[in-house]
């Protein structure tokens, strides 16, 4: 059976997926904390890099490969897929697929994230929605 912490992370990704981020409130507690990355500091900061992540990238899809939990702490391994349809980091919408891995750290209380530690492979999107020069051939 499944824990409770790690069904509020398995409904997380679910809303990232959703494209919904009005029921963040289900998964995310008031007095929110984030660290590094798309994790900003509060609830609120969190919403408005989120939403500009999923304007870019409308169809993005969350996929969790692996959930381990140690006490409230849970730890996430993700693989995003998605379109690049808007403006991303400065780059115009290139249409280009993307593919990358993400990892989060979540501290889960009374049914709700109260902590987040995120990181995705920014230079991997960066790299597949053409933003970096390619290697010169050998």
């Amino acid at each position: 059976m499944e824990s409770d912490e790690k069904r509020v992370a398995r409904r997380f990704y679910e809303i990232w997926s959703s494209g919904k981020l009005d029921v963040l409130d289900e998964v995310i507690a008031p007095n929110f904390t984030g660290h590094a990355g798309a994790a900003a500091s509060t609830v609120d900061e969190y919403r408005r890099s989120a939403a500009g992540f999923l304007n870019a990238f409308p169809d993005l899809k969350a996929e969790v490969r692996h959930l381990v939990q140690e006490g409230d702490l849970v730890s996430t391994w993700v693989t995003y897929t998605g379109t690049h349809q808007s403006d991303f980091a400065g780059v115009p919408a290139s249409g280009r697929a993307i593919k990358c891995a993400g990892w989060d750290l979540m501290r889960v209380r009374d049914g709700r994230i109260v902590e987040l530690t995120s990181y995705c492979d920014l230079f991997t999107i960066l790299s597949q929605i053409g933003a970096l020069p390619t290697a010169a051939p050998a």
